[in-house]
């Protein structure tokens, strides 16, 4: 049996504290289009196929479940068998979400919901006008990435391997062998799915969207002042990863990145170390609020 393997961060389901006022977020100010709504969750999607790429749901904040693309059965066969043999448990669920054929979900060490899911209708690649419902608001592009918060770091990175075959890509060290902050691929780009340690009860740190670039960045700061949202940190360049950064936060208080430009990485190439905050967040020189540490 051959296998390609997990390609994309395909989406998430995130927890709000008020879901009439989030609907409002992210359809009216974010500009996304609304696919769907079942058992109390609402499905958003960028607009450029028919699959969602956020999810929301009342009641407090933080992640609710991720997910992670892969390309066929074979695919989800070889997790559903790696994943037993390490000893976690599994639930294969036919159509479980709207634009999902097949999930396979499972629980990491952290207590992360994830699943390995078959998309229904994905097209060959993302079009900006064939078969495009349309832009609105920001314009964002798709779901880019995740970046969790967790009490082990280097355990969940570990996981991550073992199991899903990711690769680390970056490390940030606050001291010898501490790994404070990790960024993690199972794609060709330079991080699917990273991890901020935490003391807190605390499970995500942001949900990162695409954009094409810097004009789209500086226009959705304007529209996020228009519509009364704070700019939290940004724009900027990231030291790790190198992408352009914005950073606010939805009515809850989850945090939103805006992201672009991010490099391919090589697979084969060992994860750098970074032992210093400042330059491993911006290249351009400033420094995030201390409210950045807190997640939700």
């Amino acid at each position: 049996m051959s296998h390609m393997g997990i390609f994309k961060f395909a989406n998430g389901t995130i927890r709000v504290k008020d879901l009439e006022k989030s609907i409002e977020f992210y359809r009216d100010v974010i500009g996304m289009h609304e696919l769907a709504r079942e058992k109390g969750v609402v499905y958003f999607g960028c607009g450029a196929d028919e699959t969602f790429d956020i999810a929301i749901k009342e009641g407090g904040t933080g992640v609710e479940q991720f997910a992670l693309q892969v390309a066929d059965e074979e695919d989800i066969q070889y997790y559903e068998k790696k994943l037993t043999n390490l000893g976690i448990s599994t639930q294969r669920m036919s159509n479980p979400e709207p634009g999902k054929k097949v999930a396979l979900r499972f629980a990491a060490p952290s207590g992360h919901q994830l699943e390995l899911a078959l998309m229904e209708d994905r097209p060959h690649y993302l079009h900006p006008v064939a078969g495009h419902k349309g832009s609105r608001g920001i314009g964002i592009l798709d779901a880019d990435h995740i970046t969790l918060h967790t009490k082990d770091v280097k355990g969940l990175a570990e996981f991550l391997q073992e199991a899903l075959d990711f690769r680390v890509a970056d490390v940030f060290e606050p001291a010898p062998g501490v790994w404070g902050a990790a960024w993690t691929h199972a794609s060709d780009y330079h991080h699917d799915v990273a991890l901020i340690g935490t003391s807190e009860d605390t499970t995500l740190h942001h949900f990162a969207f695409l954009v094409s670039g810097f004009e789209d960045m500086k226009r959705a700061c304007d529209l996020l002042a228009q519509a009364g949202y704070k700019i939290e940190t940004g724009p900027g360049r990231h030291g790790v990863g190198g992408n352009l950064f914005t950073y606010f936060l939805d009515p809850s208080g989850n945090r939103i990145e805006l992201s672009a430009e991010m490099p391919r990485a090589d697979r084969s190439v060992p994860h750098k170390v970074w032992p210093d905050f400042p330059p491993a967040f911006s290249t351009w020189g400033a420094l995030p609020p201390e409210s950045f540490a807190k997640g939700s």
